[in-house]
């Protein structure tokens, strides 16, 4: 493999935590929250809750700001707030500014929407998205993107919204990215199709492996990421679902630190290359809703085989088991809970290790701030709407990674907590956008997106 060039010695170049979170059951990226009668719509609002290349290879874009580099881990006594602040101030003033637009979106259906009958005359939407950000890492940025929503049958009451969303990014930096992503219901609901085409350059940081990586730890690298996924699940009986999906990826690595533990090319992946697998997961989903549910339960178990049966350069395996429950709680309330352990074994790149933080697995930790090949979680999530579009959240979460079974035991536990706002953009879908903020141990996060964590 070609050996990736280095940065110029003690250059730092830092990219925020942004993606689109990705969690492996049938949820659409964040744009497809936008539904309703066919009509092309931009909106400007996403100056300031931009879109952003994946944290890690392979992965999607996300409405986001993730945590600060100013607070990013280890112990500080006067910590630089300045970057918060305007993350805050950046992030509500998008907010602010969306509100008027998707109010507008919201009253563009007829009154009965609500009704089986203004469902069944549900109409596809094609959205435009165009979005300039500016950060001290990426500098001046612009774009792209869209997304077209639709659903099948004749039965639109009881079909899920599908979705095919594209997008394209650039900054001065000469950071570029871009995705398609269609995910598609069919037969009432019977047959899930999925696939993802991305292509990114973008800036990413890296700690170490391990529960106990230190913030003075951190190298920069830019990788260059090639990804397809492709997927297919089918109804077995009521809520259960069984799937199957292929995985490739391509990953070149552009530029390292010198001297770095990534330079050293002795962990997996440093030198990128070419990955290639096949999995299969079961599903049970008893939600009410995809979007925002309010009761019922999703759990998954899934599994991932990468070899050189499939094209692969390296042997690996990856398990995961998501269990997720939605308690209805009086006026409205729900609660939130989930549970998540991940597991891999044999030569596991270091970008496909088990990753803990950025905006679903424990926010208010950078993304990957710790990563090996075990993750365990739990985290709970407290919403309530205050009035019919505006609600509130409170979370916390538990997590740790781990190399193996034999230390999930000893596992030092990293404790996150935060608190959100929501805007309920369509109510009929449950469509919303959301601002969190996170505190993790002596670290800070700040998202803006237009997905439920979980």
């Amino acid at each position: 493999m070609p050996e990736p060039r280095r940065r110029g010695a003690g250059l730092k170049e830092h990219v925020a935590d942004a993606h689109l979170a990705h969690d492996g059951h049938p949820v659409g990226p964040a744009a497809r929250h936008r539904r309703g009668h066919s009509f092309l719509r931009c909106h400007p609002a996403f100056l300031a809750a931009r879109i952003a290349p994946g944290r890690g290879p392979g992965q999607g874009p996300r409405f986001t700001t993730g945590p600060s580099d100013a607070m990013m881990g280890g112990t500080m006594d006067r910590p630089d707030i300045s970057k918060p602040l305007f993350a805050v101030t950046t992030a509500l003033l998008a907010v602010i500014l969306f509100a008027g637009p998707a109010a507008a979106i919201a009253q563009d259906t007829p009154a009965d929407e609500d009704t089986e009958a203004g469902l069944q005359a549900y109409k596809a939407r094609l959205i435009g998205l165009p979005f300039v950000y500016y950060t001290p890492e990426t500098q001046l940025a612009f774009g792209a993107g869209g997304v077209f929503n639709f659903r099948t049958g004749r039965k639109k009451a009881e079909a899920r919204t599908s979705s095919v969303w594209a997008y394209a990014s650039y900054n001065l930096a000469r950071q570029f990215s871009a995705l398609l992503k269609p995910d598609i219901y069919l037969k009432g609901n019977s047959l899930f199709l999925s696939g993802t085409f991305s292509y990114e350059r973008a800036p990413q940081k890296f700690f170490g492996v391990g529960n106990d990586t230190r913030e003075s730890d951190e190298e920069s690298y830019t990788p260059r990421v090639f990804a397809v996924q492709i997927g297919v699940k089918r109804r077995i009986a009521g809520g259960l679902f069984g799937g199957l999906r292929f995985d490739v990826e391509k990953v070149t690595m552009e530029e390292v630190e010198p001297g770095g533990l990534l330079d050293a090319g002795d962990i997996a992946g440093s030198r990128g290359g070419l990955h290639a697998g096949i999995g299969a997961s079961l599903d049970w989903d008893t939600r009410d809703a995809v979007l925002f549910p309010r009761r019922g339960s999703f759990h998954q178990v899934s599994a991932d085989v990468y070899g050189a049966i499939a094209g692969s350069d390296f042997s690996f395996s990856r398990f995961k088991l998501d269990l997720r429950r939605y308690v209805p709680l009086r006026g409205g309330r729900v609660l939130a809970l989930q549970a998540y352990l991940f597991s891999a074994g044999g030569e596991v790149p270091f970008y496909k290790l088990g990753l803990l933080g950025g905006e679903s697995l424990m926010r208010g930790y950078y993304k990957g701030r710790f990563r090996d090949k075990g993750l365990a979680l739990v985290q709970a999530e407290f919403r309530a709407l205050l009035t019919d579009r505006i609600g509130v959240v409170g979370f916390f979460g538990l997590a740790g990674v781990f190399p193996g079974w034999v230390e999930l035991g000893r596992v030092k536990i990293k404790p996150c907590v935060g608190a959100g706002l929501r805007y309920v953009i369509n109510k009929r879908d449950g469509t919303t956008v959301r601002l969190d903020l996170a505190w993790g141990r002596a670290s800070f996060g700040l998202y803006a997106t237009a997905q439920e964590a979980f």
